[in-house]
């Protein structure tokens, strides 16, 4: 469950500009962002992918992981699913966490409907989609540190999950271009490596998780680019251009804030065991 909550709510509040304080500028026309389908450009990917376009920066990513795990330069990862294996969140922050996000959702498809054939229409449909159950034990595979697994096979994933976890990591603390096309790229290569270890698993639950999950990742992925235009909306990164998408800029801005408030309240209520309880 830690995964599940605090894996979106590791978030902080987005300020919402004041424009009492801004100065008048000029009248000029929008331009409407060329907003591209989250399903569309992960197709492309995965076509660029499997025709081994992305080679020469997976190999990279290898041998720079290698290093990392020669030099001990892992360990702070492991410590940290350590600690927040052993945290156990009261029911009451995952119902709050579940209320905002559905709160979200809703003003999302208020903000377009009536409109189902526009690109922004389609996109923001798309991210608020329902997620995985956090039952699922794929989801809960990322909260769990090294050798903590119920079993061996498990634990592969584990160990799996923490290597993708510091690529991803390195990927964004690098000058690399396109890192949002390449984290797409890392999460294929990481299904595709799991689906492989799973052929021999003795626990056939898991490697149907397995197959279940690499069946479904495009899915997962497409909402998470779509969702990730709408926060870019949130920042200020992509200028509205129309009432909709001012609207959806607002909505995602006012749930980043709450969902900021209930982190700083869950790390507040934390005890000394990792035991959080509302106050």
């Amino acid at each position: 469950m830690i995964s599940f909550i605090l894996a979106t709510i590791l978030c902080a509040a987005i300020p919402v500009e004041d424009d009492k304080l801004s100065k008048p500028a000029p009248t000029v026309q929008v331009v409407s962002h060329p907003f591209l389908l989250g399903s569309e450009v992960v197709q492309s990917i995965r076509s660029d992918y499997q025709t081994g376009n992305y080679k020469e920066f997976l190999q990279k990513m290898d041998a720079d992981f290698a290093s990392a795990k020669k030099e001990n330069a892992l360990e702070g990862l492991i410590e940290i699913r350590k600690e927040s294996a052993k945290a156990q969140i009261h029911p009451e922050f995952a119902r709050s966490y579940r209320l905002i996000q559905e709160t979200k959702n809703q003003q999302l498809l208020d903000a377009v409907k009536g409109d189902d054939a526009s690109v922004f229409s389609q996109k923001v449909h798309s991210a608020t989609k329902a997620n995985s159950s956090s039952e699922d034990p794929i989801a809960a595979i990322g909260s769990k540190a090294p050798g903590s697994g119920k079993n061996s096979d498990e634990n592969r994933l584990i160990d799996l999950d923490l290597e993708y976890y510091y690529k991803g990591i390195h990927l964004d603390s690098s000058n690399m271009k396109d890192r949002r096309e390449k984290h797409v790229v890392l999460e294929m290569e990481k299904a595709d490596r799991m689906v492989k270890a799973s052929s021999a698993f003795e626990d056939k639950t898991l490697q149907k998780a397995v197959e279940k999950y690499a069946a479904t990742l495009d899915e997962r992925l497409s909402k998470s680019y779509d969702m990730a235009d709408l926060n870019d909306l949130a920042r200020g990164k992509i200028k509205p251009s129309s009432q909709a998408e001012k609207e959806v800029a607002s909505a995602v801005s006012r749930a980043q804030s709450a969902l900021g408030d209930l982190h700083r309240h869950l790390l507040d209520s934390l005890d000394e065991n990792g035991h959080a309880s509302p106050k």
